[in-house]
């Protein structure tokens, strides 16, 4: 289990960790310009996010992370008007705690995130019809039988399928998977995309493969 917990005031952020390190490994980050660089880097099982937080706000950091993300996101914010609430909930928020808050109210709404969730976030398997993709041993197989691809390929494999139904933009692949501050330029995506299909299409599941023009691609089980 990891957690992230995105506050700009360093003691509060502290406080927060060492509440929520009864629940699993809790990283940091004091701006949303650091929340975004780690998210890119890391899978989180749960969000802590701040509204407030600078040059950044925390409902910018929250419309990024939900256009590539779903991982559970809790609102921690010292505002507390309805309308303020709404718009979190509008762009994909998961809960809203206002401050000052109790630290076992918290800590009660994180596990119940987690509940909600545990299905889907924490799984470590990607099953679809006689496909499986083990995001632990960054395997695919077909009716039990390894099918071979080379590292980045089976990495834009997994980070579709973790995001199965939503459209991932060829600049989110390439930060995701190359980094910001590869050499490498973005024609690598189309290269590997092209390799991935050519692999699926030997077992009929490159149709769930989805170009979108002129945005990007997407995985989809609506076929």
């Amino acid at each position: 289990m990891r957690i992230l917990v995105v506050e700009d005031d360093e003691k509060l952020s502290k406080i927060l960790a060492v509440a929520l390190s009864g629940l699993g490994d809790v990283d940091t980050a004091l701006s949303g310009e650091k929340a975004l660089q780690d998210v890119e880097k890391t899978y989180y099982d749960l969000i802590i996010l701040d509204l407030m937080l600078g040059k950044l706000s925390g409902m910018e950091v929250l419309r990024e992370i939900r256009r590539v993300h779903l991982m559970p996101i809790i609102i921690l914010s010292a505002l507390s008007d309805i309308d303020k609430k709404i718009d979190c909930f509008k762009e994909g928020a998961d809960d809203y705690i206002t401050k000052p808050f109790a630290r076992e109210e918290l800590i009660v709404r994180c596990e119940a995130a987690l509940r909600r969730t545990s299905g889907s976030f924490r799984s470590t398997v990607y099953s679809y019809k006689n496909m499986e993709v083990n995001f632990v041993n960054k395997m695919v197989t077909v009716d039990g039988n390894y099918v071979p691809m080379n590292r980045k390929t089976y990495d834009i494999l997994e980070l579709l399928v973790r995001n199965k139904e939503i459209i991932m933009t060829k600049q989110q692949i390439f930060d995701r998977i190359w980094g910001y501050y590869s050499q490498t330029g973005p024609q690598v995506i189309e290269i590997n995309i092209f390799r991935l299909r050519k692999i699926l299409s030997q077992f009929g599941f490159d149709v769930n493969l989805k170009t979108i023009k002129s945005t990007g691609y997407m995985w989809t089980e609506k076929v």
